[in-house]
């Protein structure tokens, strides 16, 4: 169907940090957290399941230019990040901040950045 045709291109996405705009290449990744759940069984049967709270995370490559500075990326510790897919849904995460040391990547010129935060909603 047109739908499923029209998915398998979608692979880019706009990311915005405090209001800047940062040039990324395409394939971020978002997982908005909530809830994982766990199967508990016994007895030969599933008796139910434990759930633990998931934090946010986005993961991006950023693009490295000479107005990329490395170390103010990894500082990255109250930022408001918006995710914004080529569908144009868009996603705000909430005193955002770098999980992982950046690595600056000289074959690709990129930079790996991983955030967490502590909200993520649809907007």
């Amino acid at each position: 169907s047109a739908i499923y045709s029209n998915l398998s291109g979608i692979k880019a996405s706009t990311i915005r940090v405090d209001g800047e705009e940062w040039s990324t290449e395409d394939g971020a990744k978002l997982n908005p957290g909530g809830v994982t759940r766990e199967a508990k069984v016994g007895g030969g049967k599933v008796r139910g399941f434990a759930e633990k709270t998931k934090a946010p995370e986005l993961e991006c490559a950023v693009y490295h230019t000479r107005d990329t500075d490395l170390t103010d990326i990894n500082a990255i510790n109250d930022a408001t990040v918006v995710y914004e897919s080529d569908t144009g849904d868009r996603y705000v995460l909430r005193n955002a901040f770098v999980t992982e040391q950046g690595e600056l990547d000289a074959e690709n010129n990129t930079i790996n950045v991983k955030f967490s935060a502590i909200s993520c909603e649809r907007i």
